[in-house]
This record gives C-alpha cells, structure tokens and sequence, in this order.
C-alpha cells in the first residue's frame, strides 16, 4: 500500500464540505462550502456557504467564479445535462446552477421546506427526469425535474437521512440514515422492499450501487462494506480507519474512498471477497467529506478537508 503526497494544495475560505470534476469541462473543479455560526440569531445567518469554481492551469487550482449560498450539504452534476449542478442546502432549500466557461449561473431555486429542514443529499435518475434528496429529518422525497413538484416523499428513517443512491435501472431507491439503517424502496409500486438494521454498527453514510449484482456501502462505523445485491448479505468488508462518509468507483475493481478523519483511501474490489486497500492519501489535517477521480485521467483525484479548509490535488 502506497502513500501518496499531494501535487498541489490550497485553502478555502470556508470549511469545504464536498468537490467534483466539472464533466463537461475537466480541467475544472466545483467546490460547495459549509459555515456554522453559533453566534447569530436567524437560523439562515447559523449556516452560510459558498459554490467555488476553480480551473486547473498548470497542475494549481485557480479560482475562477464564486457564487454567496446556504451552507451547502451535497452537489451533484446531471448525467442528462453534464453543466447542470443540484445544490443541497441546509435552510430547506435546492437550487440548480449551470457550470460553464468559467462561471457559476443559478438557474433554478427550490423553497421546498422549512428553514430548520437540511437538504443533506442529492442523487440523480440515471434514466428519468427525476432527483431524489434526503433531509434532516430521516425524510425522502423524489422530485420531478419537469413539473418541479414533489412527486414522491416517504420517512424511513428516525434519525438523519445521509444518502441516497438509485438503482442502476432507476426504479429502485436505496436510503442510509443515521439510525443505522439502510433501505430500498420501489419508486414504481411505493413500496419497501428491503430494510436492514444489523449490518451496521453506526449510521450508514455512503451508498453505490455498482450495477453489477453488488452494492458497496459507508458507515461513520469506519467500515466498507460489499454486499450481495440480490440475496443481501454482506460478502466481504474491509475497515478503513475513519467513517466512511463518500465513495466513488475509480474503476471497474476500484473505488475511492472519502474517510473524515481518516483521510482518502483507493480500494481495490477486483475480488469482491476480499477488498484491500491499494493507496491512501493523508495530508488533510481535519474531515475529508469530498474525493473525487477525473473522468478520464483516472490517477488523477482532488479531495478536500473540512476544519482546515484544503484542497488538494493528488495522483496514484
């Protein structure tokens, strides 16, 4: 196992919650920054935030627009329209940028609850216009992306909703919340059709379908696990030193792994049965919450941490 050191570092000026390669332009990166202000009296003047916008020019991170937001929990790129960016923020609300030639344009704003209600995660339909979200309250809504109107919400959690993860064919929604319970519900008949408890020993965080029979999942317990998607039962996990709150598949037999305290770890799957770690990367000094592979440079990764506001760029 390797470890790595970064090529290139920065600071934010507020704490970094999450980061992700701009797919229509991959010599870009989108920042979403999350400020807790104990000290001010509106619940929207608790939680500021930021969407950053950065363009990598010789091997450094410059940045390139900034746009003043809530504190924002979530982003996610549409794979239907590659510059459109959902934005999960923590005063109740979804708003949709357009992410191009170096500019951040809000295009779309959702008031869709209560100001005390965080918007924690978002997900994209990867066969309709669909954009499921998770909330604060242990709540799960399907949005329509047409009517704007929420077409779908259903509370099967008691504590915090993390995440959320469609099926690959995009009938099925997986949920993890803090309650240590993982679900999946059938978006068509309104059903649910799987409900687990045991498997993890803390709240579940990170949730990937990987379309091929198996479903990796991210605890706060620190631990990655496979599961068999058809009889669900775990076949293997792997312990990675700090709650796994993000994953990504690097690859067909890989996956990237954001691990809070712990910092960033690649993990080889290639053997479902036994998951090991190949690389890890621990330069962040506070809660790694974003990693993120380039699409086409796969060696290629930029990360964040939270307390110590940094941004890197690192490869394999």
């Amino acid at each position: 196992m390797s470890s790595i050191e970064s090529s290139f570092t920065t600071f934010t000026s507020l704490p970094p919650s999450c980061i992700l390669f701009v797919p229509k332009d991959e010599r870009c990166v989108v920042v979403g920054t999350y400020l807790l202000n104990e000290d001010a009296e509106s619940i929207e003047e608790k939680k500021t935030g930021s969407l950053l916008l950065y363009r990598i020019d010789d091997g450094k991170l410059n940045l390139v627009a900034s746009q003043q937001t809530h504190a924002i929990l979530d982003i996610k790129f549409s794979p239907h329209s590659p510059g459109v960016l959902a934005v999960a923020q923590s005063n109740g609300t979804l708003s949709f940028y357009n992410i191009s030639n170096d500019t951040i344009t809000l295009s779309a704003h959702h008031v869709l609850f209560d100001a005390s209600i965080l918007l924690l995660s978002v997900n994209f339909s990867p066969t309709a216009q669909y954009l499921a979200f998770t909330l604060s309250n242990g709540e799960v809504g399907i949005l329509s992306l047409e009517s704007k109107e929420i077409t779908y919400q259903y509370s099967p959690h008691e504590l915090e909703a993390w995440t959320c993860e469609f099926t690959t064919d995009g009938k099925g929604l997986y949920s993890g919340g803090d309650d240590s319970v993982i679900c999946l519900y059938d978006l068509e008949a309104e059903a649910q059709l799987w409900r687990d408890r045991k498997a993890h020993q803390a709240g579940v965080t990170a949730i990937l379908d990987r379309g091929d029979g198996t479903l990796l999942t991210g605890s706060y317990d620190e631990w990655l696990r496979i599961f068999d998607g058809r009889t669900r039962m775990i076949k293997s996990d792997i312990k990675l030193g700090g709650g796994v709150w993000r994953l990504q598949m690097r690859s067909e037999d890989s996956v990237l792994a954001s691990c809070m305290h712990a910092g960033a770890r690649v993990v080889s799957v290639q053997d479902e049965n036994k998951p090991s770690v190949v690389a890890k990367f621990e330069e962040h000094e506070s809660m790694n919450y974003g990693s993120h592979v380039h699409g086409t440079r796969l060696d290629t990764i930029v990360s964040c941490s939270f307390y110590d506001k940094r941004l890197c760029i690192w490869s394999l």
